[in-house]
């Protein structure tokens, strides 16, 4: 996708959240756009409140009027804006639509310009808060049932919503949430340079054949992921392959936890960013015992890697795996464990495993993804013959 061609009026979005910086899932997905956005030249500027970042090229920056922790989310802080400054800001520079990533005070803020301005407003649905409900809180079907009334009203009030998998857009277009579906937009996410840059050499000899295989989990070490699964299914395979090992890489808040509960694996600690490459590479199999994710980016870094993954055939990650081509799809643990011990055993197919996980990556490509949500938004056209215009 090239540069802007020029037009009458040139559109400009504001695209608000409630975390950039911070040690998680949805901070570098937005970091990673911001950087494609950037390099392509595009109108669209985030804004986060920090008292530690600064701003940058399409990144604004303003102080909050205060910060906390809150006991349910203690590794975020929950950072208050000055909505009149977003306000001035969003005027002088002349925006006429906005995106939002959180449903924290950013979210509000979002509304708030939209009910000041009458502009488009869209959210980037990032979080599947029912199932953190259930599994994080504990909180039953009455309770539930109250939690998407609440959230039907939020998502409502925005004029359409980004969805990052299938089964977000059926819920939200299905009996319980009841949204027009040309209001629910599907996009997805891309895996960054580093990742395909470090592939690994499919000519060369099978490194699962050549040492101690390796199951790797990565990502956030907390209970929604799924973590406290790991130790049972892991002594299960190990019945069957003596000689595996288990790395996990990341941090959160069940870390010490988990490692009394399985001291057998061997843990990392938080893997900066640019590092993640090796630690895929050092494996044989990438294992994701959560039914929790909207998307997981670290699936689809994993396959452009070359690394096949296992997981529950659920939400984001059904959509992106091929299931016995370039890893598995399963439904319960016991699943897990055949599976792991099936792919162990058939050696053979590890090459074509591999490969098959690196063509699936080529099917998220930045360029692509980041036209249609533009498209989506409003601000752009594409024109095959002409490339991009201002919408």
């Amino acid at each position: 996708m090239g540069q802007l061609i020029g037009t009458k009026k040139v559109n400009r979005v504001l695209w608000l959240t409630d975390t950039y910086d911070d040690h998680n899932g949805v901070s570098m997905v937005l970091q990673a756009m911001r950087r494609e956005i950037t390099a392509r030249n595009l109108p669209v500027d985030f804004m986060v409140c920090s008292n530690t970042l600064k701003s940058g090229k399409n990144l604004i920056v303003i102080k909050p009027l205060s910060e906390f922790n809150i006991p349910l989310y203690r590794q975020q802080p929950m950072r208050i804006p000055n909505f009149l400054t977003i306000q001035r800001i969003f005027r002088k520079k002349k925006y006429d639509r906005v995106i939002c990533s959180t449903e924290g005070p950013m979210g509000f803020a979002a509304l708030y310009i939209k009910k000041l301005y009458s502009v488009k407003t869209f959210f980037y649905l990032h979080t599947d808060w029912i199932m953190f409900a259930r599994q994080v809180m504990g909180m039953e079907d009455t309770g539930i049932r109250r939690l998407q009334r609440l959230m039907r009203i939020y998502y409502d009030q925005f004029d359409c919503i980004f969805v990052l998998n299938t089964d977000q857009r059926k819920w939200l277009t299905g009996g319980s949430m009841r949204f027009e579906p040309s209001r629910v937009l599907l996009t997805a996410h891309w895996t960054e340079d580093i990742f395909t840059e470090s592939r690994i050499s499919l000519s060369l000899p099978d490194v699962g054949v050549k040492r101690e295989p390796v199951i790797l989990f990565a990502g956030r070490i907390s209970r929604e992921k799924g973590v406290f699964e790991l130790p049972l299914i892991f002594r299960k395979v190990r019945e069957k392959i003596p000689d595996l090992k288990m790395l996990i890489a990341g941090t959160g808040p069940a870390e010490n936890e988990l490692k009394k509960a399985f001291p057998e694996a061997e843990y990392t600690g938080w893997i900066d960013h640019r590092k993640l490459p090796e630690i895929y590479e050092s494996a044989d199999l990438l294992i994701l015992p959560s039914r929790f994710d909207t998307f997981s980016c670290v699936v689809l870094e994993a396959l452009s890697c070359g690394l096949p993954v296992i997981a529950y055939n659920t939400k984001g990650p059904k959509d992106i795996i091929q299931d016995s081509q370039n890893g598995f799809l399963v439904d319960t643990m016991d699943e897990v464990k055949d599976r792991i011990i099936e792919y162990f055993a058939n050696p053979a197919i590890h090459c074509a495993f591999r490969k098959a996980a690196l063509d699936r990556a080529d099917d998220y490509t930045a360029g692509n993804i980041l036209q249609k949500l533009l498209e989506d938004v409003g601000i752009l056209t594409f024109k095959k013959s002409d490339g991009p215009e201002t919408a």
